[in-house]
């Protein structure tokens, strides 16, 4: 018996990631709880042991995307205030760090967020973290004069949500040139110096309109 709840734990991640994948594949309300079942390789009576409904199956992944993000988050312990900025930008919009399907999961649970008390709930405590890390961050920073640590925080994670949806939506917007942008932006806020050949890079590529000279 001591097994059961570590079994019943992994069945639930695995039900859990199944949904994941069919979201991503066709979004969250064009899901059906027999396409999760499908997905996990069980029946729909098998995932009803473990979830309610396909909502609970969601607020599960919730909580675990979310606490694993947290406790990713690169180190407070860090000395050097670059360093951290640079890491805190690579594990934002760095290569390789985050998937289009996540980042449109992360869009999906937004939006039923919104609607939902349960993933509002969920969803505001997240970014309340998250706040709470970047104002930690800033608060050893030299701010611009007049901007608070918790103004600079706001401010940054803005700025994240805003380049991550964009980079879905704009062809010309690519992770790359986010994570310059997004990392120039903490730098420039926290009052650290940018480097030239950096501001360089960052400048976007914009395309000529036909017709233009």
């Amino acid at each position: 018996m001591a097994r059961a709840a570590p079994q019943r734990d992994d069945r639930r991640g695995l039900i859990a990631k199944a949904l994941y994948r069919c979201i991503s594949r066709q979004g969250y309300a064009n899901t059906s709880l027999r396409d999760v079942a499908e997905q996990a390789g069980m029946s729909a009576s098998h995932v009803g042991y473990y979830f309610d409904n396909k909502a609970s199956i969601l607020e599960f992944y919730a909580v675990q995307v979310c606490d694993q993000n947290l406790a990713s988050l690169p180190d407070l312990a860090e000395a050097d205030l670059g360093r951290l900025i640079d890491a805190i930008a690579t594990f934002c919009l760095g290569e390789g760090q985050t998937s289009t399907g996540m980042l449109g999961m992360i869009q999906e649970l937004t939006g039923l967020a919104v609607h939902d008390p349960r993933l509002h709930e969920i969803k505001a405590k997240h970014t309340a973290a998250w706040r709470a890390y970047l104002e930690s961050v800033f608060e050893r920073a030299r701010l611009p004069k007049g901007l608070t640590a918790r103004e600079a925080a706001w401010l940054a994670h803005a700025m994240l949500v805003g380049l991550n949806t964009n980079a879905l939506f704009d062809r010309e917007l690519d992770r790359a040139v986010a994570h310059v942008l997004f990392r120039r932006t903490l730098r420039e806020l926290a009052g650290l110096e940018t480097a030239p050949a950096e501001r360089a890079a960052s400048q976007l590529r914009m395309p000529r309109r036909r017709g233009a000279r």
